[in-house]
Parts: C-alpha cells; structure tokens; sequence
C-alpha cells in the first residue's frame, strides 16, 4: 500500500470560554432542531448568536491569521463536571457546524468545503473549572 504523508506546515488554537448556553460552552445539536422547530428564525438566530461569540473569540486569539491552505481542526470540548452528561456527536455536531463558518466568516479559511477543511477530530473532557471548546487549526500541505 501507498504511504502517505502530511507536513503539517503550522497550528493555531484558540479557546472559547464561558458558560454561554445554561452551565455549557454551546447547546447541542437536539437545542438548536428544537429551536428550528419552535420557529425557523429562532433557529436563525440561535447559530448566529454562537457564531458571533465564535468570532470574538477567533479574532481575539488569532488576530489576523489566514491561511490559503488545506486544515485540520482538531477539537477539545471541556464540559461541566457535574450534572447531565451530554451525547458527544449532539455537542460537536452544532458546535463544529457554527465554528466552522465562524472560521469562514472571520477569513481564517478561504472555505469550510471538503477542499479546505480536510478533517476533524474531537475529544471530550470534563472540568470542574470554566467548560470551554479549544479549536487547534492543523495548516497541511
């Protein structure tokens, strides 16, 4: 079989941090379909909301950053110690969809298509601290 290789040519992180939705970083995926359920601008509303706080926090870290080549995101959710323990696919699934078009919206990617944004990965954490989302971006070549 073929070898193949990546030279990952730089990563960038940046954090979002805060309780923004109840004792969580973001709401889930079930959240955002029941507000799409309640009324589609509530829905509307509820993803451009995260992604703003996404953008502040993209901005803040990684100022002006942009890169033209192909990334990885590599994702580091840190949910709430205590009480209820989410679906792990229901907290990525809303978090890398607002994150992503943060990520565009902000010009740090040229697109969030599969040109683009070749992979992700995610691991899951819990704190009895600040839960947080950490985004580290994989430039490849």
């Amino acid at each position: 079989p073929e070898k193949i290789w990546k030279v990952i040519l730089m990563m960038k992180t940046f954090s979002i941090k805060g309780n923004y939705f109840k004792e969580k970083t973001f709401p889930g995926l079930n959240e955002y379909i029941a507000a799409l359920g309640t009324n589609p601008r509530k829905g509307g509303r509820m993803k451009a909301e995260y992604e703003m706080i996404a953008c502040n926090a993209i901005r803040r870290e990684l100022k002006r950053w942009k890169t033209e080549k192909p990334v990885i995101l590599h994702y580091k959710f840190y949910e709430p110690q205590k009480g209820q323990k989410r679906d792990y696919m229901n907290i990525f699934s809303f978090a890398d969809k607002v994150i992503e078009d943060a990520l565009q919206k902000c010009g740090v990617i040229k697109d969030d298509d599969p040109r683009y944004v070749k992979n992700t990965t995610h691991e899951f954490f819990y704190t009895d601290g600040t839960p947080r989302i950490e985004v580290s971006i994989e430039e490849i070549d």
